[in-house]
Formats: structure tokens, sequence, C-alpha cells
């Protein structure tokens, strides 16, 4: 094993340590238990493909009356599985494990491009997403 992968494998037995981590599996497993909100996955999940199936169809062939019962019932369906608590903890951590995998992806691609290990730290509160804003970060 190289000095680096035994730096990474140690990068990645850190991140599970960290408390992100554990909340965003804890809530991605209370998540699937949740049967309730499960159900309304799936119901959305079969509404979108029979939305998708619908406007594929040729214009005349279309009804427009199915289209908009089934618009309304993916934005219901959404709005449930938003509100619920399992779902707003999930999204929560989620974006918590999203920052810290960013930050650890920028960190590596500066470090990478020459930046001191010790002193990049790049200010992620501004990140666009596009690099041609700041100069490029990632």
């Amino acid at each position: 094993m190289t000095e680096v992968e035994a730096a990474v494998r140690q990068l990645g037995k850190t991140i599970q340590a960290d408390p992100r981590y554990t909340a965003y599996w804890r809530a991605k497993a209370d998540n699937d238990a949740d049967t309730d909100l499960q159900n309304d996955i799936q119901a959305f999940n079969l509404k979108k493909m029979s939305y998708q199936h619908e406007t594929k169809k040729l214009e005349e062939k279309r009804n427009p009356e199915k289209l908009e019962k089934l618009e309304q019932d993916i934005q219901a369906l959404y709005l449930r599985i938003m509100e619920n608590p399992n779902m707003r903890a999930f999204d929560s951590a989620k974006q918590a494990m999203n920052a810290m995998m960013q930050e650890v992806d920028t960190i590596l691609s500066l470090c990478a491009n020459g930046e001191d290990p010790d002193k990049c730290h790049p200010d992620l509160s501004n990140c666009s997403g596009n690099c041609a804003s700041c100069g490029g970060c990632h």
C-alpha cells in the first residue's frame, strides 16, 4: 500500500467518525424504515412515470384533464413527502454530508494544484459551483 493510499484510507476512517456522517446514516435508516414515507415516495414515482408516459403521447392522443390531475397529485405527494419529519431530517443531514465532502474535495484539489496543505482552506460559503466566478477552486 502506498503512502497516499494509506492516508486516504485514514481520511475515510476520519470521515466515518465525523458526526455529520453518523447523522446522515441514522437519518437515512430512519427514512428507509418509515413505511408511510416509502409508500408516498413510491406513489410519487409512479405518478411521475404516468405523467411522463402521458406527455410522450402524440398531442391529439393526450388527455389534458389526466395530465392536470397527475400534476396535482404529484405536487400533493411531493409536499407530503417533504413535510415528513424523517425526510426533513434526512435532507438536512444529506446537505451537511455533501458540504463536508465538497470541502474535502476542494482541499484535495487545492493541494494537487500546489497549495500549502496546512494553509489552504477554501471559503465554500460563496461557492456558486461555477469556477469562473472565483478563478476556480475545484
